[in-house]
């Protein structure tokens, strides 16, 4: 696997923690340990996300860079590049 294909599935990875942990969390709301986990690994997530966008360009249009015109179309999608 590429690098860019393990930063990729590491988002996805931290995504599918940051949505589980939340269902936990609607039960728990109060539980410190995982208010902390979810914090931390939404960090994580953040961090791995810019990563990307900055090596590889946007992953969703939330991620997209405005300059003079729609950045979105400047690189391929990660599903044309067989991520």
């Amino acid at each position: 696997m590429d690098a860019q294909s393990e930063l990729f599935r590491k988002i996805q990875i931290y995504g599918f923690v940051i949505a589980d942990t939340a269902l936990y969390l609607d039960t728990h709301p109060m539980d410190p340990l995982a208010l902390e986990y979810y914090d931390r690994i939404r960090e994580l997530n953040k961090k791995a996300i810019a990563e990307y966008t900055a090596r590889y360009g946007p992953i969703t249009m939330d991620d997209v860079e405005t300059k003079n015109y729609w950045t979105w179309i400047e690189k391929p999608w990660p599903w044309d590049m067989g991520v």
